[in-house]
């Protein structure tokens, strides 16, 4: 018996017995149970033991934080969220409602004859003569891969300090619009003692405080360098009106567009050249 009890005593662990902190040395199963992070020799209270699991949560939440997937995640959403608002803007039409003369029905004033009877004479057209001009007698075609879906609804002409807006309005289906617009001011300068008139493709404030403004598709301002690329259709424009052209180069007429203001019709004044100048 007293052989048994010796041979149970040897087969029993060291400390296994005692919780005590010196057993806990004593065994390593114990000291991993035992000595925890949050384990000390005093109890901590209910709110202390609240404030350690909320540590231990935030660390486990950064260590599994992965700084470049998150990144990349935000900036794919802001990818789309930027490419849905030029979507949207694209898709939004001018409101063309307060164009004066593209929408009435006053007589238009035929100004191919107005100019073949000015001699070179400075004249003054408004806005709503214009329009209603273009009106009467502008009959655009769709033409392309848009012309299975669209056709074109009308042409106008928005006048502004220092430069026009020339605006073309599409029909999609049975009421969508989506109008693009192309702004143009005039320069004339002297060579070999002929005017000659150059065209440009900007007005309004530039984009982004220093790029020029060539116009719009919907509501969303294009550049000027890549609003060049609708010079072909205004030269198709231009086309139809060959008794106008011919009448502006001829008198080397330089127009120049004022802002009515408030109350006031916008017009355009075609300055004939001198040679004084």
């Amino acid at each position: 018996m007293a052989e048994n009890r010796r041979r149970n005593r040897k087969k029993k662990e060291p400390g296994a017995g005692f919780r005590g902190p010196w057993g806990s040395l004593l065994s390593k199963k114990e000291k991993r149970d035992e000595f925890t992070p949050n384990s000390s020799f005093y109890t901590p209270e209910e709110g202390e033991e609240d404030g350690e699991e909320n540590r231990l949560s935030l660390l486990l939440l950064w260590r599994h934080f992965n700084f470049w997937a998150t990144l990349a995640i935000l900036l794919f959403l802001l990818f789309t969220g930027m490419l849905a608002l030029l979507v949207v803007r694209i898709w939004t039409p001018q409101d063309m409602r307060d164009i004066a003369g593209y929408a009435d029905k006053g007589r238009a004033e035929d100004i191919s004859v107005a100019l073949g009877k000015s001699n070179g004479e400075e004249l003054v057209f408004t806005e709503g003569e214009i329009n209603r001009y273009l009106r009467d007698t502008c009959r655009m075609r769709q033409t392309g891969l848009f012309s299975i879906i669209a056709h074109a609804q009308g042409v106008a002409v928005r006048i502004h300090n220092g430069y026009a807006e020339i605006i073309i309005d599409r029909l999609l289906g049975a009421n969508i619009h989506q109008t693009t617009a192309v702004h143009l001011s005039f320069t004339r300068e002297t060579k070999h003692g002929r005017p000659v008139l150059h065209t440009d493709f900007r007005g309004g404030e530039p984009i982004l405080g220093n790029m020029p403004r060539g116009g719009s598709i919907g509501s969303l301002a294009v550049p000027e360098r890549h609003i060049r690329m609708l010079q072909p259709a205004l030269e198709t424009l231009l086309a139809c009106y060959p008794d106008v052209s011919r009448a502006m180069e001829e008198h080397g007429y330089l127009p120049q567009f004022v802002d009515g203001g408030a109350g006031e019709e916008s017009y355009v004044r075609l300055i004939p050249h001198s040679p004084q100048q």
